[in-house]
């Protein structure tokens, strides 16, 4: 029941989880969710034939949703899943200027790459350099495309918002894998937001979901220029690998691009700790962990035990599964209030 909650909360409509349900046994979940990508963009096409723009980005996320989740836990089938992901690329691009409010498609130099992102701004006019922005950070299988209604959420409270993939994640996944130093790209990313003329450079937060949301706390404890972090469903280390789920450590191999499982947990635990950066962590600092996540309890006694001099506000849903998803909208609201209080009404 997992998936279900959390691809209804991002926007797949009801009657297509009934339909995925009730799907023939000889159709694969990919097959599935790749035919209703097909029949969303159709219905997109039919929408600007008639001029009807706002629909048309509607269904052209709509598809790309669809795409995501046929491909997001195909690991065993990587040139598929790769084209899908270039597919999901292409459905976003053509719907971000027409969604409201639009998308801006931003490239952001490290090294020798190009971070891709999308920059989406308030409808409502605001003074220059006034307006609060918060940086959305995918997970294992996430990327930049996914979080448009919860972007939504922090919209209509005038609150800018960005989202980017980084190493392992969607466009960059070909150049580099799962490394150590995602930081570099969110601070990289956080230079261009503070040269933004629209957007307040001391009021920029960090929020990440599951493994995002160990990068967000990465992120801030690296960076002291962020004014805020949201740790949704995170941890602080992995060294309860060997708990995870066998299609979940897939994914960890996948990512990390090594070719055996003992390389998998090898490299991401020793890749993914944040236990000696975490005393740097100064801002205020949300962590939301569900009791019956297979993510265990320990990591919010590490979190802490470890991050002494951030104010922290630690929330745990006693009847909550990974990143809450069971809970619906209410959790989400909650974190976007709390934002809201550190990012506009501080300013």
């Amino acid at each position: 029941m997992m998936r279900w909650h959390r691809m209804h909360l991002d926007g797949i409509p009801v009657v297509d989880l009934e339909a995925a349900a009730a799907r023939p046994e000889e159709v694969s979940w990919f097959e599935f969710w790749s035919s209703r990508s097909d029949y969303y963009e159709g219905l997109a096409n039919d929408a600007l034939q008639n001029n009807s723009t706002v629909s048309c980005g509607e269904l052209l996320f709509l598809a790309c949703l669809c795409i995501h989740y046929a491909q997001y836990l195909w690991w065993h089938e990587p040139s598929r899943r790769q084209a899908a992901q270039r597919r999901k690329e292409r459905l976003y691009r053509r719907a971000a200027p027409l969604l409201v409010s639009p998308a801006e498609l931003l490239s952001v130099d490290l090294d020798e790459l190009s971070i891709p992102g999308f920059l989406r701004i308030p409808s409502a006019a605001a003074e220059p350099r006034s307006l609060p922005c918060v940086m959305l950070l995918g997970g294992m299988e996430s990327t930049k495309e996914e979080s448009y209604h919860f972007e939504n959420m922090l919209l209509r409270r005038g609150v800018a918002t960005c989202t980017f993939d980084g190493p392992g994640q969607g466009e960059l996944f070909e150049e580099v894998g799962l490394s150590a130093d995602f930081n570099r790209y969110s601070s990289a990313v956080l230079d261009y937001l503070r040269s933004r003329p629209e957007i307040n450079p001391d009021a920029i937060a960090v929020l990440g979901r599951s493994l995002g949301g160990l990068y967000a706390l990465q992120a801030a404890a690296m960076d002291t220029r962020f004014a805020a972090c949201v740790s949704w469903g995170g941890c602080v280390d992995m060294d309860y690998f060997d708990a995870e789920t066998p299609l979940t450590k897939e994914g960890w191999r996948y990512i990390a691009k090594v070719d055996t499982m003992d390389e998998a947990r090898d490299f991401v635990r020793t890749t993914l700790d944040l236990r000696p950066v975490l005393s740097n962590l100064t801002c205020p600092t949300y962590f939301l962990h569900g009791a019956l996540d297979p993510t265990p309890m320990s990591e919010v006694d590490l979190l802490r035990e470890l991050a002494v001099n951030a104010p922290l506000t630690v929330v745990v849903e006693p009847d909550g599964i990974h990143c809450v998803h069971n809970l619906g909208p209410v959790p989400r609201l909650r974190m976007v209030d709390w934002l809201v209080v550190c990012l506009v009404n501080k300013w």
